[in-house]
């Protein structure tokens, strides 16, 4: 998704891009993992609504997003006008529990990396025990005999 300067939500400062990617992994950097699904939101209050949704690569990696900013010149005047945007991430795989940052800065014309550590699910009488995810499912219930 490409998105360009003059598209977004800055009316009084000249808008820009910055570029957002994400590394996930486990075992506190070991192990990168496949196929995380990532989800960058915009967390600005009163901006146009952004949503990307990115997966990760054998390296766990994702592709380089593309998300509006203002000029880093916007912050050099005294007022209510930050110098950069923020994005919410989410990441989701099968087995780990989900990843929420929140309020990540992202700067125009710069990359911003996010680490995303994802911890394993623990099992349960050799059944993954899954937390209450939207879309999910729910953990598995004790039999009741």
């Amino acid at each position: 998704m490409e998105l360009y300067k003059d598209d977004f939500r800055y009316p009084s400062v000249n808008n820009w891009v910055g570029y957002i990617k994400a590394r996930a992994f486990t075992a506190n950097g070991a192990i990168p993992l496949p196929d995380v699904t990532v989800i960058v939101r915009s967390a600005e209050e009163n901006g146009e609504a952004i949503d990307v949704e990115l997966k990760t690569d054998e390296n766990g990696e994702t592709p380089t997003a593309e998300v509006p900013t203002p000029l880093a010149s916007a912050g050099d005047a005294p007022g209510e006008t930050r110098p950069y945007a923020v994005y919410d991430i989410d990441a989701y795989l099968p087995g780990y529990y989900p990843y929420r940052a929140i309020r990540v800065p992202v700067f125009g014309d710069t990359l911003t990396v996010q680490p995303i550590g994802l911890i394993p699910l623990p099992l349960y009488d050799g059944e993954e025990v899954r937390p209450d995810i939207p879309g999910e499912g729910t953990a598995p219930q004790e039999n009741a005999e």
